[in-house]
């Protein structure tokens, strides 16, 4: 395939390569789409929901994290998305974590 030269072209060339799928696609991406989201809607900073995480959890989290969240970073502890969740006010029932695996597989 040729090197894209406009926009359209750049998005036809996502569509078709396959680990770019599979990764927007991926659970550490779609959690920062909820995330960064409800912080936009919120009308807060990265900072200022570090900033929130401490005050409601009494646990510090860094800017440094909020970021590597929000950019769809492989490797948060799922006690970090909690914390996050919890103080954007996301109950873990809304957080589709896909089909379990079951014991037939």
């Amino acid at each position: 395939m040729k090197k894209p030269t406009n926009h359209q072209e750049l998005m036809d060339f996502i569509d078709q390569t396959t680990s770019m799928n599979e990764f927007m696609e991926s659970f550490p991406v779609q959690i920062r789409n909820l995330i960064f989201d409800r912080r936009i809607q919120l009308g807060w900073t990265q900072n200022e929901l570090a900033e929130q995480v401490k005050k409601i959890t009494g646990h510090s989290i860094t800017q440094t994290t909020i970021s590597r969240i929000e950019g769809g970073t492989p490797g948060i502890t799922s006690d970090t998305y909690d914390k996050v969740l919890q103080t954007l006010g996301i109950k873990r029932d809304g957080v589709d974590f896909g089909e379990t695996p079951s014991d037939e597989d």
